[in-house]
């Protein structure tokens, strides 16, 4: 992907952002870089049109301008008539990689003094997964100013990108760390507090299962031994919250005496903050997920738009599609259902690529360790850089789902994760030991 718009699609920042652009691998070492290919960003929005070329000796000036003419015609030809403005005509040079991003950052609001505070939390993090674990607790008290939540959301993204067959020592440092950070930093403290309250809503919630109501969920709201607690259960049973159940709560507090009711109009009132913010952030999605469907409507090759943008996939953008493609049928608009199909057909044939159709046979045979190895052996062919890449999508992807789990949903979550763990250990020993026996 070389041309990153956001008037084409709201979504190009995030992955450009992510650095997983442009990439190449090695088939024969697994090394992984980006191909040395030209950049265009534009927001449309900002007046903001912003070109890269990657420094390269053997090209000139004008062989790199001459790259770049198409990338900025393209630009420039998805925006209408009256939206082409004096901005296009001046594209700015960014000279590296590093520059683009701070540019496309600083255009957001994000300045150059906020990026350099995320490095002092990188490093901060860095210094303490170096440090020995009776080490860490005084650096955490020390540098306590610096870990806020912008930390722990890092803390979490990092712990999340580290391999299944990490280094036992690592996998326990970032344990003891994550245990330290929880216990001695007072953010740390609120967040394991409002864990505490999940869970404990999560099971309340559980305990009374279909037998569930609007005056028991009341009950829940009323007896909830702290806001946290009424937090947790909103978000937890949020569909359950809806007018009816603010009426009852409404009529519950005017039958209280006035003593009481103070309390209880701070619960209802955060009630209905909170599922305001839910509701917008699920409108806020569903609107993003709606324009995205109609930005690939709009592009000639769906499977390539798609394959460069799958971040945008997710199960908002599927409601969306399926909703535009039911609408389409029901005007009977043949030419823009055929498209639509032609969307729900991609999105399905990179749902199940052979690697994870191979993935999914292992994991039949599981439960046998000879049947595994037989099936493995039989797949050799198979077993290739692009099935481990597979491999760590789908391990961190549940992994990722499983923290957001409680009780018997997040055990039968842990269930998947290690069975899948032990089918990957065991491909990777094969693969392992044929390398060997070729050297």
């Amino acid at each position: 992907m070389q041309v990153f718009d956001m008037g084409v699609n709201p979504q190009a920042k995030e992955l450009l952002l992510s650095g997983r652009v442009n990439l190449t691998q090695c088939q024969n070492c697994g090394y992984q870089g980006p191909l040395p290919l030209p950049i265009v960003y534009h927001d449309p929005e900002k007046e903001l049109l912003l070109t890269f070329s990657p420094p390269d000796v053997q090209t000139t000036m004008q062989q790199r301008e001459s790259a770049l003419a198409p990338l900025l015609r393209e630009v420039t030809e998805n925006l209408a008539p009256e939206q082409r403005k004096g901005y296009l005509f001046q594209p700015q040079t960014i000279l590296t990689m590093k520059a683009l991003i701070e540019k496309v950052l600083e255009a957001d609001g994000i300045t150059k003094e906020m990026l350099e505070a995320q490095e002092q939390k990188m490093r901060l993090f860095q210094r303490l997964m170096s440090a020995a674990p009776d080490k860490q607790r005084k650096i955490v008290q020390q540098e306590e100013a610096l870990i806020d939540e912008e930390f722990f959301m890092l803390f979490s993204r990092l712990a999340g990108m580290l391999p299944p067959d990490a280094d036992k020592g690592d996998i326990e440092k970032l344990q003891s760390l994550q245990d330290v950070l929880l216990t001695e930093t007072e953010y740390g403290r609120e967040i394991k507090k409002k864990a505490e309250e999940m869970e404990a809503a999560q099971a309340s919630l559980e305990q009374l299962g279909r037998n569930l109501t609007r005056e028991k969920l009341l009950n829940l709201v009323i007896s909830a031994p702290s806001m946290d607690r009424v937090e947790a259960l909103t978000r937890l049973a949020r569909p359950g919250m809806d007018y009816a159940f603010i009426q009852l709560f409404t009529n519950t507090i005017e039958q209280m005496e006035v003593s009481e009711r103070e309390q209880l109009i701070e619960r209802r009132n955060l009630i209905l903050r909170l599922t305001s913010e839910i509701d917008e952030q699920i409108k806020m999605r569903t609107d993003a997920a709606r324009k995205n469907v109609e930005a690939f409507l709009e592009i000639d090759d769906i499977p390539q738009a798609i394959a460069a943008n799958i971040t945008v996939i997710d199960d908002f953008f599927v409601h969306a599609l399926e909703e535009a493609l039911e609408a389409a049928r029901e005007d009977n608009n043949l030419e823009r259902s055929a498209k639509l199909q032609q969307i729900v057909d991609t999105i399905e044939k990179i749902a199940s690529p052979p690697e994870v159709k191979l993935i999914e046979e292992f994991l039949s045979h599981a439960g046998d360790e000879d049947e595994l190895k037989k099936a493995i052996a039989a797949r050799e062919d198979e077993i290739t850089p692009r099935l481990f890449e597979y491999f760590s999508g789908l391990l961190s992807q549940i992994e990722e789902s499983g923290k957001q789990l409680q009780g018997k949903d997040k055990e039968q979550q842990q269930a998947a994760l290690e069975g899948l763990q032990m089918v990957y250990q065991a491909v990777l020993r094969f693969s392992m030991e044929k390398k060997m026996q070729a050297g």
